[in-house]
């Protein structure tokens, strides 16, 4: 994958919360000092594409149950080979691992950014997955199809049942975040 568009995309984000100024400059950093930037096999860590998935209504969120992470997150993963853009990798893991193929981006600018450690798992040491994530909409009303080697459940969320999730201390702080632009903005 080019590397251009997607420091492109990263240049022109405006992030709204002051820890997303620091992860804009570390993702820019990472991304043009590493060709490897998409691949597995870079010790430091991944690009990769996650979506805010909301309702029409703009008052759900679909939300999966990572079976590796054992939290509730929202859709994404790692760039493929035959992925050309950002976009590509973010709408066909929505599709894999939800099933649904109905979807809005509704926006080609980014919606939020965040960096997290993965943990070492069997051979796999661990490391950092820079994210990109779109905001994406789709019928809540579509058939879910969730691919079972990754999800253990999925599930539509309104807000407030996701501010129960928080105190459940099952989400983190970038969901935190992308509750609180979708609350602010609108789109």
């Amino acid at each position: 994958m080019n590397k251009q568009p997607i420091l492109d995309l990263l240049h022109n984000y405006q992030p709204s919360f002051s820890e997303e100024i620091d992860f804009q400059r570390q993702i820019i950093d990472f991304i043009t000092q590493n060709d490897d930037f998409a691949l597995r096999s870079n010790l430091i860590g991944q690009l990769t594409g996650s979506a805010w998935i909301v309702n029409k209504e703009r008052s759900k969120v679909l939300l999966i149950h990572h079976k590796k992470l054992n939290k509730w997150l929202q859709i994404g993963g790692h760039l493929e080979e035959t992925d050309q853009t950002i976009e590509e990798t973010i709408l066909r893991e929505i599709e894999e691992e939800s099933g649904i193929n109905n979807l809005k981006l509704l926006s080609l600018s980014i919606y939020d950014i965040d960096i997290h450690t993965i943990p070492k798992k069997n051979e796999i040491a661990e490391h950092l997955h820079f994210d990109i994530r779109l905001i994406v909409e789709t019928d809540e009303n579509e058939k879910l199809i969730p691919q079972n080697e990754e999800i253990l459940a999925i599930k539509w969320y309104s807000l407030n049942e996701i501010e129960k999730l928080k105190q459940e201390n099952n989400t983190n702080q970038s969901m935190k975040r992308m509750i609180i632009k979708m609350k602010k903005f609108t789109f």
